[in-house]
């Protein structure tokens, strides 16, 4: 109810905060181009009003992948309202103060008590969206759930962004002044392309071992989502679930509907919700995976709570031979999210000698630190 008492220019300044919430570039100047596109009556035609805003507000390729389905989610309510309605909204766009625009520009100076609300709003979401970062995904309301879904998205999508820029950073090494002026001759002498002494950095190679058993269902389901966004910036992504048995699920990674991926996850990974043999899976994993997908370019990530119903034995000797093959072993455990948490199961215990490092994923905020781990290994 309260989005319909709205004037339009104050939605178009919310979406404006929106994309920007979400490392998009944008400035005085299109938010103003925004209102004249309104004001010439764009908004009317849904499509034309959505590629008009697009062609403003993208400048890089991400926000042009982006821009249809955040139009589509912040949009769908205002284009379901009645025409007459919209019209009512659209028509004072002209006299509406331009005082609203200093929401924006983040000047605190003549704000009218209607901007002040908007603001307040603002930092009520805020607080929200800490609130659930720091919340344990086992203990996230059911009326929280969907925020979370769509924050955790939006997240993931902009540490996505940031691995992008790291990679292209990581690929500015010193100008080699020899070899650009040997280039240059051919093309009179101008220094075009710019030849550099440093090696480029590959991307890294990643390995992602999920536990799906009873226990940590809802924490794998999270880390999924993460991975399906950013496997792109891995030279190579190889993603494992397991409960009583291994399942090698990289090909359903292939498509690029993530509905579709969760879809044909649920009907191919039978063991979802089940038992855990930690031990037997990761040694399943090694005699028919092992000399594939593990070497010293490798990072293999292992998601699970320890609590081995099998061989512990079994387990040491499994997990002793990954990090023998690859360059980094990382297990999180989103048991040591909780308080007073201490790793006294005997799984964990026989474990911790052999890792690299030992963290957790039990909220949003754990998930995000692993951008740390994958990147400086």
């Amino acid at each position: 109810m309260v989005e319909v008492t709205k004037t339009f220019k104050e939605r178009l300044i919310d979406f404006t905060m929106y994309c920007r919430e979400r490392q998009f570039v944008l400035g005085p100047q299109e938010t103003q181009d925004a209102f004249v596109i309104a004001e010439n009556g764009y908004v009317l035609e849904r499509k034309l009003f959505q590629y008009s805003l697009k062609a403003i507000f993208c400048k890089r390729k991400e926000h042009f992948d982006r821009f249809d389905e955040m139009f589509d989610r912040f949009w769908s309510r205002f284009y379901e309202e009645k025409l007459e309605q919209r019209k009512k909204q659209i028509k004072l766009i002209k006299n509406e103060p331009d005082t609203a625009t200093v929401i924006f520009l983040g000047a605190k100076f003549n704000v009218p008590k209607k901007e002040k609300k908007i603001e307040a709003k603002q930092t009520k979401g805020a607080n929200e969206s800490i609130r659930l970062r720091m919340t344990d995904f086992s203990k996230v309301d059911v009326s929280d759930k969907k925020y979370l879904e769509e924050l955790a998205l939006e997240l993931f999508h902009q540490m996505s962004m940031r691995f992008k820029r790291r990679l292209e950073n990581s690929n500015k090494g010193k100008v080699n002044i020899r070899r650009t002026i040997r280039q240059s001759i051919g093309k009179g002498g101008l220094p075009l392309d710019l030849a550099f002494k440093k090696k480029r950095k590959e991307k890294r190679k990643v390995v992602f071992i999920l536990d799906i058993s009873g226990s940590m269902d809802t924490y794998s389901y999270y880390l999924l989502r993460y991975v399906m966004i950013l496997k792109k910036y891995f030279k190579s992504l190889e993603f494992f679930t397991f409960s009583t048995k291994l399942t090698h699920v990289t090909p359903l990674l292939r498509q690029n509907n993530e509905q579709e991926v969760l879809k044909q996850i649920s009907v191919n990974v039978n063991s979802w919700s089940s038992g855990t043999k930690i031990g037997e899976s990761l040694t399943e994993f090694l005699s028919s995976y092992g000399n594939r997908f593990l070497s010293q370019k490798h990072v293999v990530v292992v998601l699970s709570d320890g609590l081995e119903t099998g061989s512990v034995t079994v387990l040491k000797e499994a997990v002793k031979t990954i990090r023998r093959k690859c360059k980094t072993l990382v297990w999180l455990n989103p048991l040591k999210g909780m308080k007073n948490y201490q790793p006294i199961q005997k799984g964990i215990i026989n474990v911790m000698p052999h890792l690299d490092a030992f963290e957790s994923a039990h909220n949003l905020d754990s998930l995000l630190k692993l951008e740390k781990l994958l990147m400086d290994v």
